[in-house]
């Protein structure tokens, strides 16, 4: 049988623990949870906030920060995972209103590395654009699967084709010689082969996908 060992911590007490371990902060109307750790790691400012010199905890414990909530949100992911903040989308490129207005940020908190990153503008190297030309002869040519990452622009146009002429005049021959016989051959005799030249369809296929660097993001700034 086995023997029942009471738990001699107070169930109350792990909570407190717990708690001990999270920080409450009051960024303008709206309360952000986490830890003193992810908040000291590279934050100069928090250290200091956070210093047992200073007595800035409000009543309820918690630390009011006079900063911009939205921007705040994108100052936290970064203090938890570290990873380097890319803003960007297909049909408008980077935010760089929102990359200077997350500077300031930076700025504020005193965080190093995410300040080079935003200052030296190393996020366009971390994000480019890899781009390819093709001429399709033939439309029929122009279908084909995609991969989700890339984008295709079609650009018709009209260019000029020789097309071989059989002798006999027999139109099924046409563009294709080797369907001449002797017939053909010897009504073409000593004569040059005729060529005319004819309108035909091109396109211009313009491929683009958009390629992220992500160990830029990681290891970068």
């Amino acid at each position: 049988m086995c023997e029942y060992e009471p738990n001699n911590e107070h169930p109350s007490q792990s909570s407190l623990a717990a708690q001990a371990r999270q920080i409450t902060l009051q960024v303008g109307e709206r309360r952000f949870v986490t830890s003193p750790e992810t908040l000291v790691t590279e934050s100069t400012f928090f250290a200091s906030l956070l210093s047992e010199r200073w007595d800035n905890a409000l009543p309820d414990g918690s630390y009011f920060i006079d900063a911009d909530p939205e921007l705040f949100e994108h100052i936290l992911r970064y203090l938890r995972r570290r990873v380097l903040p890319i803003f960007y989308e297909v049909n408008k490129g980077h935010d760089h209103a929102l990359y200077l207005a997350l500077l300031e940020e930076a700025r504020y908190f005193q965080i190093a590395r995410l300040q080079n990153w935003l200052e030296n503008r190393q996020y366009l190297g971390a994000l480019f654009i890899e781009c390819s030309l093709e001429q399709i002869e033939e439309p029929g040519e122009l279908s084909a699967r995609l991969a989700s990452d890339m984008a295709v622009e079609y650009f018709p146009k009209w260019g000029t084709k020789k097309v071989y002429v059989c002798p006999r005049g027999i139109y099924c021959h046409r563009e294709q010689p080797e369907r001449c016989g002797a017939k053909c051959v010897k009504a073409q005799g000593d004569a040059d082969a005729v060529y005319i030249e004819e309108l035909a369809p091109r396109v211009l296929v313009v491929r683009t996908r958009i390629v992220l660097d992500m160990h830029a993001c990681v290891h970068g700034g």
